[in-house]
């Protein structure tokens, strides 16, 4: 029993509070081991030791598979993953029985990563799909099925492996490949549709998608799971990389999306402080450290008075820090960031989270419009300077010709103007 729980049955027995009171006390939060069981396990010599083992793994298999797969052919590259699946799953099931989870984790996870390869020599072999070249896949949906089909089936049977994986052995590391093949999904679907790949707008709008979308099953995950794995920090951590290339390429798209940055990074700030996830302060951070950094470099940079405004801010950041310490149990009742069960909630929870993938499908069309018109001003200034560079070595080349015949220099009379030559015609 924690000391918390011994606390409150000592103030029952001295009738501070009563029995009731204390139980409801205790479902606020849950008990101090129960967080622990909930936690993240610490770092340690073995976990570092297992990954660095796994890594090893991983890339063995890889060298060898590249470099005998013609030797092997096809039918030898199924029978080599199915050979490394079947040691790897037997060595799991013994390292588990003799108590060693995380190890057998590890050893379940490498085997799902033998499935990838398993199908795509299984598609040489069969002749399921024809590889095509990429300049002949185009955006219409009856050509993307025969241009993406390996790359679905790889990636859905890779999920179906380790969905069954899940259902046998509980162990988090096994959701992250299932985020990222979420995340390349929504890129597939996007690719089906004609947006993917036309420029830095869609695209990142594209980012922020499976950004949302991996953060809300996060949220859900962190409400639903037991307390022996922590499966939903892998989505956190998953929906986290998908917001870095999509803050670069919708900043590098528009300009006025950098003062987004603000409350992006306080609604990280909220998420780290609500879901006890440090990835989320790390997000915030560098966001709201950025727009600074923005502010200072571009908008401010001649302004003397910045300075003092940004120091001003931090002392404002300080006060709003201390009455939120003050009020903290006010807030904590009225948002509702922790609930009867203890587990902590988002405010506005999964449809909160879903809003930006809303607001993406909402601004394709206007994020499409722009990165048509980049391109259209891009392919000009490329054509201009094409023709520039034409003229100058036209230019060169009549001068090369012109020269010796040109006969000796004449010598500039003194107040003399220059006689102007006319352009050279332009192509």
């Amino acid at each position: 029993m924690s000391r918390d729980d011994r606390r409150l049955e000592a103030a029952v027995a001295l009738g501070i509070i009563t029995a009731d009171q204390a139980r409801a006390i205790a479902a606020i939060a849950p008990a101090r081991d129960e967080v622990a069981a909930r936690s993240p396990r610490a770092l340690d010599a073995a976990s570092i030791a297992y990954v660095v083992g796994a890594i090893t793994v991983v890339l063995a298999m890889g060298w060898f598979l590249a470099d005998r797969w013609k030797w092997l052919g096809a039918g030898g590259v199924v029978a080599v993953c199915a050979l490394y699946a079947a040691v790897l799953l037997f060595t799991a099931q013994r390292l588990r029985r003799d108590g060693y989870s995380v190890a057998g984790g590890f050893a379940v996870l490498l085997a799902v990563a033998t499935v990838p390869p398993a199908v795509l020599a299984g598609n040489e072999l069969l002749h399921w799909f024809t590889p095509r070249a990429a300049y002949s896949c185009g955006y219409p949906d009856f050509i993307f099925w025969s241009c993406r089909g390996e790359e679905l089936v790889v990636e859905l049977l890779t999920a179906v492996a380790a969905l069954f994986a899940l259902r046998k052995v509980r162990f988090s590391l096994l959701v992250l490949p299932l985020a990222l093949i979420a995340a390349r999904l929504i890129f597939h679907l996007a690719d089906a549709g004609g947006m993917f790949g036309r420029g830095d707008a869609v695209s990142g709008w594209i980012w922020a998608m499976g950004g949302s979308v991996l953060v809300a099953a996060a949220h859900s995950t962190d409400r639903r799971q037991r307390g022996d794995e922590d499966f939903a920090f892998w989505l956190h951590v998953a929906a986290a990389f998908c917001a870095i290339p999509a803050t670069l390429q919708l900043l590098s798209a528009t300009e006025w999306y950098r003062h987004l940055l603000v409350p992006g990074a306080f609604v990280a700030f909220a998420m780290a402080l609500t879901m006890r996830r440090f990835v989320w302060l790390l997000l915030g951070m560098g966001w709201f450290v950025g727009y600074l950094g923005w502010l200072a470099s571009d908008v401010f940079r001649d302004s003397p008075a910045f300075p003092i405004l940004l120091a001003a801010l931090g002392i404002a950041v300080i006060i709003a820090t201390v009455w939120v310490q003050r009020n903290a149990a006010m807030l904590v009742g009225r948002f509702g960031t922790v609930t009867s069960d203890g587990r902590p909630r988002f405010p506005g929870g999964v449809p909160l989270l879903l809003a930006p993938a809303l607001v993406a499908l909402l601004l394709f069309p206007s994020a499409l419009r722009e990165d048509l018109e980049r391109r259209r001003v891009h392919d000009w200034q490329a054509r201009r300077q094409m023709r520039a560079t034409r003229l100058q070595r036209t230019k060169a080349e009549a001068d090369s010709v012109a020269g010796p015949a040109a006969g000796p220099a004449q010598t500039p009379v003194p107040g003399a103007q220059p006689k102007e030559t006319p352009p050279p015609p332009q192509a």
